[in-house]
């Protein structure tokens, strides 16, 4: 299964492979039901062996012996990601999942969102975050969509994941994960990822200065590295359990009791660098669109 964003897509990806001798189909809400039909159909029973769909696709449709499910473009949520990649191996065999990404695509549904409602623009913006922190994080990815569902993952490494065999470089983020709880515990556990980090950078903006945050202890610790390099952090930390999402406020992080315990007495932290996806078209784009 190949999974695009729009219908347009769809039908070109499905064309493409159609003329390059492999037998696809697409598969969208804009297509008539009959033809619709006739594609799952075709699908279930290997007269076509690749389906091009939108999410349209799949919901009550179990097959157990998908062995490919490829994102072409970034899903808008993890949520959905999880429950699309979900089609593959369900027969308990192997299945694999590729998933395509660049910064390009995450400004492309940000564009889709801005019609909405304040409210509902504002949560797919968050859930178009997770998705952009779970593509660049250095962290298993098994770990990772576990920890987002809540549940955890002991292994160290699962062995299958593109982050468990090409491990990133590795560095000691103990005093980093230091600083990343104490400008959390300083703000008194009432703010999210950005604010974090200009408190941690020492960037006074209005939300700093309405705060007072400037005269915290921790307010600049962090001013030799960059933002993407404190987001890492933060979200590493996060993902290893120092930290935890506030569920009564979307956005806010709190120290957990394992974190707490850190600070007291710091023990060793490996951290990694996470993955740069920037690529010369996004870098084209930024400056066009600065022009």
């Amino acid at each position: 299964i190949i999974y695009c964003l729009s219908r347009k897509k769809v039908e070109e990806i499905a064309q493409l492979l159609n003329v390059n001798g492999f037998r696809a189909a697409p598969y969208h809400a804009g297509l008539d039901p009959d033809v619709r039909i006739k594609n799952q159909d075709d699908f279930l029973n290997e007269e076509v062996d690749i389906i091009v769909a939108t999410i349209a696709f799949g919901m009550g449709i179990d097959k157990p012996d998908v062995r490919f499910v490829v994102h072409y473009d970034v899903p808008k949520s993890l949520e959905g990601y999880y429950q699309e990649t979900g089609r593959s191996g369900r027969d308990g065999l192997e299945g694999h999942c590729l998933m395509f990404y660049s910064h390009n695509d995450l400004n492309k549904l940000e564009k889709f969102n801005k019609d909405k409602p304040v409210q509902e623009r504002e949560n797919a913006r968050i859930l178009l975050q997770e998705m952009e922190f779970y593509a660049e994080s250095p962290v298993c990815r098994r770990r990772q969509l576990l920890h987002y569902f809540g549940e955890e993952y002991k292994e160290n490494n699962c062995g299958m994941c593109d982050n468990c065999t090409h491990p990133r470089e590795r560095f000691d983020g103990t005093e980093f994960v230091k600083i990343a709880l104490e400008a959390v515990q300083q703000t008194n556990e009432r703010f999210g990822l950005g604010h974090l980090v200009h408190v941690i950078r020492g960037i006074e903006d209005e939300y700093v200065k309405s705060y007072g945050h400037f005269d915290l202890k921790v307010f600049g610790k962090g001013d030799t590295e960059d933002t993407d390099f404190w987001k890492s952090v933060i979200r590493q930390a996060l993902v290893y359990q120092y930290l935890e999402k506030d569920i009564e406020n979307i956005g806010v992080l709190r120290v957990t009791e394992k974190g707490k315990k850190f600070i007291k007495k710091p023990h060793p932290v490996e951290l990694a660098r996470d993955h740069d996806f920037t690529t010369a078209v996004d870098e084209e784009e930024e400056s066009s669109e600065r022009q």
